[in-house]
């Protein structure tokens, strides 16, 4: 089998290995868009993470296994030590998270993650359980 090429810009359908917070998540990242950032200049990727193990007291197994939208910039792409895998559909999933987002987004009252995929997991995690993000 041989490995897929690297290419030299991120480009919607490309799926990723990123990196998880531990040896039992090892996420992909599949981009399902790209808008401007109508303020800073930049990119916001709305991707896909899957293979995921976060702590979900809400569903049956414990664990949530993905991120259907997750809105992301450069510079979680940079951080993220991302392998590229190779080409996929965009997954039809994203679209509703995409739409409550762009709303609030419209209206001020959201963003984009500019950390590390192991921080957004952390991040993600601690908000379904009620942990504090700065409690240890």
């Amino acid at each position: 089998m041989s490995q897929a090429a690297t290419p030299n810009s991120y480009a919607v359908g490309q799926l990723w290995a990123c990196k998880g917070r531990h040896a039992d998540e090892q996420p992909t990242l599949l981009i399902n868009r790209i808008d401007q950032h109508p303020l800073g200049g930049g990119n916001i990727y709305h991707v896909t993470l899957d293979a995921l193990k976060i702590r979900h007291p809400g569903l049956p197994s414990g664990y949530m296994t993905d991120l259907a939208h997750a809105p992301v910039t450069d510079q979680t792409l940079q951080h993220s030590e991302l392998r590229f895998i190779g080409l996929r559909e965009p997954n039809p999933g994203y679209q509703k998270g995409y739409d409550q987002w762009r709303e609030a987004f419209d209206e001020g009252r959201a963003g984009s993650f500019g950390v590390s995929t192991p921080t957004i997991l952390e991040i993600v995690e601690r908000r379904l359980n009620d942990t504090p993000l700065d409690q240890p």
